[in-house]
């Protein structure tokens, strides 16, 4: 997505998800999730800006934090992603809807490289991250 529709989605996509980005076959089988796809709700995304300080164009680094970054499986039904962007370090959870299966951003954040190294040891890695922008 550009940030345009980034923008509008925020500012008008109240009650909407949509999907952003897709994992693998191998973090599906390990979430035991429906697809690969990965939605994204309204109502969090707002969050994400309004709590976590993001910027609209924070949200283009999703499905890059997704594809390329360091999966690691923290929770049940969870995995979170960490990959160091041009903005710094995001970290990107993606949780398993308990009733429909499906995939959804559950937190979207900056961190850094200390946090990452502590989960990065305190969690199973199931991916390396790719490449580094």
């Amino acid at each position: 997505m550009y940030p345009r529709d980034w923008k509008l989605f925020l500012e008008k996509g109240s009650g909407r998800e949509m999907a952003i980005a897709q994992v693998t076959s191998e973090i599906v089988s390990h979430l035991n999730a429906i697809s690969e796809k990965v939605y994204i709700h309204h109502d969090y995304a707002r969050k994400a800006i309004d709590r976590h300080g993001l910027k609209v164009s924070d949200f283009m680094f999703i499905f890059d934090i997704i594809e390329d970054g360091r999966a690691l499986a923290d929770r049940e039904r969870h995995v979170t992603f960490m990959h160091l962007t041009p903005r710094g370090w995001f970290q990107v959870s993606v949780k398993r809807a308990e009733a429909s299966g499906r995939l959804y951003i559950a937190t979207f954040y900056k961190t850094n490289l200390l946090e990452v190294r502590r989960k990065t040891k305190k969690y199973q890695v199931l991916r390396n991250e790719k490449r580094a922008t």
